[in-house]
């Protein structure tokens, strides 16, 4: 089982913005390295991460390189992030305000959490929920609950 930390009602306009936020989490809590953040936004440019379900997620991630211990970091936002569509053409962008980062050094780890992560958010309880929840402690519950 793999540890989730959380980040609740942040207000992040950019998915830079998020992805430095984040890095920065994720380095304070022993995580991740600070090259994470550059690793992230390189992966992002080159091969998306939103999903157009409904609602829209986006699951950001990049290789174990940079990961010191595995988490997946959960994030509910207060406004929506323009994330370029998984697979889609570069005019195709989806708004999330919720995301999943995939934290995970080892690939197989990786593979298996990233598959099962993208069957919750299509059942859709996970995301629906999440985006619901009044307090960190709601939303922590709804996670554990769904994932």
């Amino acid at each position: 089982m793999v540890k989730k930390e959380f980040l609740f009602e942040t207000s992040f306009t950019t998915k830079e913005e998020l992805f430095k936020a984040a890095t920065e989490f994720l380095v304070q809590k022993g995580y991740v390295t600070n090259e994470f953040e550059e690793a992230l936004n390189t992966r992002e440019n080159e091969f998306p991460t939103g999903l157009p379900t409904v609602p829209p997620v986006a699951i950001p991630h990049t290789d174990g390189t940079f990961v010191k211990n595995d988490t997946i970091l959960c994030i509910v936002n207060k406004n929506e992030v323009a994330f370029n569509e998984m697979g889609g053409d570069e005019e195709d962008i989806v708004l999330p305000k919720v995301f999943f980062m995939l934290v995970l050094g080892e690939g197989a780890t990786h593979l298996a959490q990233l598959q099962n992560l993208i069957e919750k958010i299509q059942a859709g309880e996970l995301v629906e929920k999440s985006l619901a929840a009044k307090s960190l402690e709601e939303f922590e519950n709804v996670v554990n609950t769904h994932l």
